[in-house]
């Protein structure tokens, strides 16, 4: 994609520059508010190099473009000078919330997903140090090993502090404050440690290390205190006093109340997510089939706090291996149709898009050719969904998080050896049938 021309070519689609009130994007759309959407060529706007797709949600037109978005939307923002630039989106929920439950999940999601790609890091480091330990022999007690598997595991030891510095400045509230309150929690002299007392109170013992649910209460509560404190205080003081009466009030209102809480809803949590994978083969295969459906909706980054809070209370996570399935079986049907169309454009975006698939992201291979030739995404479910009884059957599981793809699967060492074999085997199966599946079953290039 010619990112210059790809952006001209948008704005004068969607009626000009003037039609366009707001702009932004999130990890794979451009996000534009339009004044007359009347005025859209919609069908010439899908034809252009690089647009995977477009849909209408929450009051936005969304663009889909994959991975792309922000090179392009960097040269499409200078051709819009009069519309207003709104604030990056975090997450794939649409902006516009129309009840209480809808703007709980934006703010878990977007108060997690800014430190996805720590944990990424974490997880590929985690999965090179298990490479290294369990095929290469490594010396696991060399001081190399402990420094880079010290750098692994900050990521969720210290995963609070950075949860409550997305959470405070999603909330508009001092972010580093947040951040401030959490590292005392996080201390050794705090956290998991017995027979604590605060002003006389007992303190429940509480694990803040790797949990992530104080800090998504903490921080809430803090807003509300923040915003009392700046319409009560003098301006000439607030700058003093506030920083005294935000740590001093919140610290110990965590410690005493907010901390217990969260423990016991990340222990509900982390048991919601067991339940969901206590049928076996039966839940992942639904599990499995429904990913890219909830990839399609934006709405598989409101499992991803489920599946971080399951991998740091419990140690792995089954929930996270429908990814697995799904992930590479979008991969196959999507290279079953680069290779199996008769025009250039289907070919061109099915093998495209199927490797990167296989290698990396799935958005390009679900937008650009599943959901637009319809026949290839019911495929690529059906093989999740087979894929699924194979992972569930065998109690598959991943030991970090990552995109899942051949590239990441060594996110599957971490427990028995046998555990990383049958993953393989599983990315295997799912790239082969969905191959399979959409060579035989076919689709209408028309």
């Amino acid at each position: 994609m010619d990112y210059k021309k790809t952006a001209a070519a948008i704005v004068d689609l969607i009626g000009g520059a003037e039609n366009l009130d707001a702009h932004t994007h999130c990890m794979t759309r451009l996000r534009l508010t339009i004044k007359d959407r009347s005025k859209i060529k919609e069908d010439e706007l899908k034809k252009l190099p690089g647009v995977q797709g477009v849909t209408y949600k929450g009051g936005q037109y969304q663009i889909i473009i994959g991975p792309d978005v922000e090179n392009l939307y960097n040269e499409l923002a200078p051709l819009v000078p009069m519309a207003d630039a709104k604030a990056v989106v975090n997450e794939n929920l649409d902006e516009k919330k129309e009840n209480i439950f809808n703007r709980v999940l934006s703010f878990i999601s977007g108060s997690v997903t800014p430190t996805l790609p720590v944990l990424i890091a974490s997880g590929l480091i985690s999965a090179i140090l298990a490479v290294c330990a369990n095929i290469l022999k490594v010396n696991t007690e060399g001081s190399t090993y402990v420094l880079f598997n010290t750098l692994a595991n900050a990521a969720y030891n210290y995963l609070p502090v950075m949860v409550a510095y997305a959470a405070a400045r999603r909330l508009k509230t001092n972010e580093y404050l947040a951040a401030f309150i959490m590292l005392a929690l996080t201390s050794p002299a705090v956290n998991n440690v017995a027979e604590l007392t605060l002003f006389g109170i007992p303190l429940t013992q509480v694990k803040y290390q790797a949990n992530i649910v104080p800090a998504l209460l903490m921080v809430p509560v803090m807003a509300l205190l923040d915003n009392t404190i700046k319409k009560s205080l003098p301006k000439s003081v607030v700058s003093i006093i506030r920083p005294l009466v935000l740590a001093g009030i919140m610290f110990p209102a965590t410690l005493l109340v907010l901390g217990p809480i969260g423990t016991v809803i990340g222990r509900l949590l982390a048991n919601l997510c067991v339940w969901l994978t206590s049928f076996g083969w039966i839940s992942m295969a639904i599990l499995s089939a429904l990913h890219p459906l909830l990839v399609m909706v934006g709405m598989h980054t409101v499992i991803t706090p489920l599946i971080v809070n399951e991998i740091s209370t419990v140690g792995s996570s089954l929930l996270f291996s429908k990814a697995l399935a799904a992930n590479l079986a979008i991969a196959g049907a999507a290279l079953a149709v680069g290779v199996k169309a008769k025009t250039e454009e289907n070919k061109s975006a099915g093998i495209s898009t199927g490797v990167t698939a296989l290698l990396s992201v799935t958005e390009p291979a679900l937008y650009g050719v599943l959901i637009r030739l319809k026949k290839p995404l019911v495929t690529a479910i059906i093989a999740s969904a087979i894929t699924g009884i194979f992972i569930g059957a065998f109690d598959i599981r991943a030991y970090a998080t990552a995109s899942c793809s051949f590239l990441t699967l060594p996110i599957f060492l971490g427990g028995p050896m046998s555990n990383f074999y049958l993953a393989v085997a599983a990315a295997v199966i799912a790239t082969v049938l969905g191959f399979v599946i959409t060579w035989f079953v076919g689709f209408d290039e028309e």
